[in-house]
């Protein structure tokens, strides 16, 4: 399989992960807690964790650009897959959404499906070069054979 396919393929399993945790919000009536919206910051970090770790046991030409863009791609999928995922939300599921927000630092108490759509889109893109940088430059200091971070044995 190539990096791009298994990249596409992570950042799918991401958005499952955070369409799963806001389905299981919603189902539980959690959805005014916003201290749980910060588990997809764990579910992306470990998403992305995962393609790296796969990345480095599979490819004999280990390049920095290669690897960093990897994690990129899988997470700029999850990022959009996420917005579109929110204006279908917004629009079709809940339309009283828009009405009961309550703003925030980007915008007043005005706020529309765009607005969202946007900030959110920029904030998802900024999360996920940084979420990127720091998983590769973490990889980029490990080796297969160091002792402490176990690597599974790659399976051909």
């Amino acid at each position: 399989m190539s990096i791009r396919n298994r990249s596409i393929r992570y950042g799918l399993y991401s958005f499952a992960g955070i369409a799963i945790l806001f389905l299981i919000m919603k189902l539980f009536s959690l959805e005014n807690n916003g201290y749980l919206r910060f588990l997809n910051v764990f579910i992306v970090f470990f998403f992305t964790n995962r393609l790296a770790k796969k990345n480095r046991q599979l490819e004999a030409d280990d390049s920095y650009l290669k690897a960093f863009g990897s994690l990129i791609l899988a997470n700029v999928i999850t990022v959009v897959l996420s917005v579109i995922s929110f204006v279908v939300y917004a629009m079709f599921i809940q339309p009283d959404f828009m009405s009961k927000f309550d703003g925030g630092i980007f915008w007043n108490s005005h706020a529309t499906i765009d607005k969202a759509a946007v900030v959110l889109f920029f904030e998802g893109i900024a999360s996920a070069l940084a979420t990127s940088f720091i998983i590769v430059m973490y990889w980029n200091e490990r080796t297969p054979d160091n002792k402490c971070v176990p690597v599974e044995p790659s399976k051909k």
